[in-house]
């Protein structure tokens, strides 16, 4: 079946004062109908880049997205406009993404009405279907947003996401914002919405633990680049790229047996002075001297599964013995 979402080989850069900064050197994702794709990777991996380029928020420099098997990579707005019906975005920061002028009513009203999709009597009872959904109280709809919590805004955020019924929400780090127990009632929402809607979701986040709560399958970004790909289960029961490994090892945790973790050493190369070889190479634990000379394709190495790195799974998990032990014994 032919994906809903299929972006090749996406590439986009910036001019800056110190030179290009490449923010996507290659990256290529796809979203099956009614699937959660998660997106994972550090602050500066590309990860909020590449939503906003498959939103066609930002231009691609080059590479190719299809929808729903229409290329929409350089289509004007006017042409764009059906397609942003389907292909809607649910951003970080409930605080900034509303309209703080503008009632609950007319902010899940607008995207209803800038697409003509009713009379206003079926625009007025959908919005109050929609905040019914979303579990907002009757009266929300005459309030401002000031007047909401940050988890009640991200559900307003939501309903105006899905009024238009689109086929795949883009979720920039919908729940990074709120607190602990609210971020758990909003994946929930997000699922509850999925089975009623069959919408498909590609959530950014850098939580891997959140992620794989609602993800079927997860892309892990660095620098750029995906350097793994993998079913939810596969990816977290047997991370094969070392940089998965170190995220992995650095989620939150009760377990206290005293296992060591992966603690990277130093911060992520600047993608303007990008390194040699394979992006990762400065700071993984398992580099060789291959790695600082040739750049790993993102290749198959099990079904569904793809992994940029010569040495694939050769990092211990879970990390049970000194990264430095590990060193020695893949060496040997």
């Amino acid at each position: 079946m032919t994906p809903l979402l299929q972006a090749s080989d996406l590439e986009v850069r910036f001019d800056t004062p110190k030179g290009i900064l490449h923010a996507l050197d290659g990256v290529s994702i796809e979203v099956a109908r009614g699937e959660t794709v998660g997106l994972v990777g550090e602050s500066g991996s590309g990860k909020s880049t590449l939503a906003m380029t498959l939103m066609r928020a930002i231009d691609p420099d080059g590479g190719r997205i299809l929808f729903d098997g229409q290329d929409i990579t350089h289509l004007k707005p006017k042409a764009l406009k059906p397609v942003r019906r389907r292909l809607q975005m649910i951003f970080q920061d409930p605080y900034a993404s509303l309209d703080p002028r503008m009632t609950v009513r007319r902010i899940i009203a607008e995207p209803l009405k800038a697409h003509k999709t009713g009379s206003r009597a079926e625009i007025e009872a959908r919005v109050a279907a929609l905040i019914d959904a979303v579990g907002l109280p009757p009266d929300a709809a005459e309030r401002l947003p000031a007047q909401f919590s940050g988890g009640q805004r991200q559900r307003i955020a939501i309903a105006r996401a899905i009024a238009l019924e689109p086929n795949l929400v883009i979720a920039d780090e919908p729940v990074s914002a709120l607190d602990v127990s609210i971020q758990a009632q909003i994946v929930n929402l997000l699922r509850d919405i999925q089975e009623r809607l069959g919408i498909a979701y590609l959530v950014v986040a850098h939580d891997l633990a959140l992620v794989h709560q609602i993800a079927n399958r997860i892309v892990v970004m660095y620098l750029g680049r995906v350097v793994e790909e993998a079913s939810a289960d596969d990816l977290i029961d047997a991370p094969q790229h070392p940089y998965t490994v170190a995220l992995l090892s650095a989620q939150p945790t009760t377990d206290q047996d005293g296992r060591s973790r992966l603690v990277l050493k130093g911060d992520p190369p600047s993608p303007i002075d990008r390194p040699p070889g394979c992006p990762f190479h400065p700071r993984c634990p398992i580099a060789r001297a291959r790695c600082a000379a040739e750049t790993p394709p993102l290749t198959g190495v099990s079904d569904g599964r793809r992994v940029a790195c010569f040495y694939p799974g050769e990092l211990a998990v879970p990390w049970d013995q000194p990264v430095q032990e590990q060193r020695r014994e893949i060496a040997q």
